[in-house]
């Protein structure tokens, strides 16, 4: 079992490391869903961690289809990542009728097995209409992986369409799958899917009281609108711990 920990910061990924993580996933902002790490944070990571490190590529929130502009920036950022010591780079771009950018796709592939890199298509797969023709398209654009929760908001209830996509395309290309899995369900998830990749981020909320007083700078309008996300220690124990349990 290959377990991959998404992290934002060096911290979480040294913690990744020390309990049995197999590969970190870097980001910053995950609360936005996962952008570009910060140049800093990255070279730690490269400095010190043994494992492999899959480097996000992307450059705002909300959906996968950008402007010729915002393409631009992500291709001068990848232009950067391939040039680090990392295995690889998660990115994903879809048309506006939710089927795969084609161009862009092939472009950020190309560029990262020039540059001995791993191609991994995100979770932009999971707002695809059409899942099968989406992956054959991506098989085809030889993309090396695939993070995704199965078209639904968490993987455990994609378990359906995740255990019938990795039957039918594991041979072809690496099924990661990854949203809402942690140390309570990962087992059954595993038994049922019989995939051989996974992906969490055993995370939690962390109270900042500055983050209001006379001005509020809260991203959360909700409960916990003072709070940050970061890596709960003993999650990442015990996931990995059930994870790899035989």
């Amino acid at each position: 079992m290959i377990v991959e920990i998404c992290v934002e910061n060096y911290k979480s990924a040294l913690l990744a490391e020390k309990y049995g993580a197999d590969r970190i996933e870097l980001n910053s902002a995950l609360f936005l869903g996962g952008l570009t790490p910060f140049k800093g944070v990255l070279q730690k990571c490269i400095d010190n961690l043994d494992i492999p490190i899959i480097a996000m590529c992307r450059n705002r929130a909300a959906g996968f289809n950008y402007t010729k502009d915002e393409i631009d920036e992500l291709k001068d950022e990848l232009n950067f990542l391939i040039s680090c010591d990392i295995d690889g780079v998660a990115f994903g771009f879809l048309n506006e009728d939710f089927t795969i950018d084609i161009d862009t796709t092939k472009y950020f592939v190309d560029m990262c097995h020039k540059n001995n890199k791993k191609a991994v298509f995100h979770r932009a797969f999971d707002n695809v209409n059409d899942p099968y023709k989406a992956i054959e398209s991506l098989i085809e654009l030889k993309v090396d992986r695939i993070l995704t929760s199965g078209l639904e908001d968490k993987a455990i209830n994609g378990k359906n369409l995740l255990k019938d996509i990795n039957y039918k395309y594991k041979d072809k290309i690496e099924i990661l799958c990854g949203s809402g899995l942690n140390s309570n369900n990962i087992k059954e998830f595993i038994e049922y899917t019989n995939v051989c990749q996974i992906h969490s981020s055993c995370s939690k909320l962390v109270i900042d009281n500055t983050t209001n007083n006379n001005v509020s700078y809260s991203f959360r309008k909700e409960n916990n609108g003072n709070s940050y996300n970061a890596i709960d220690e003993d999650e990442l124990r015990d996931f990995i711990k059930n994870a790899k349990a035989k």
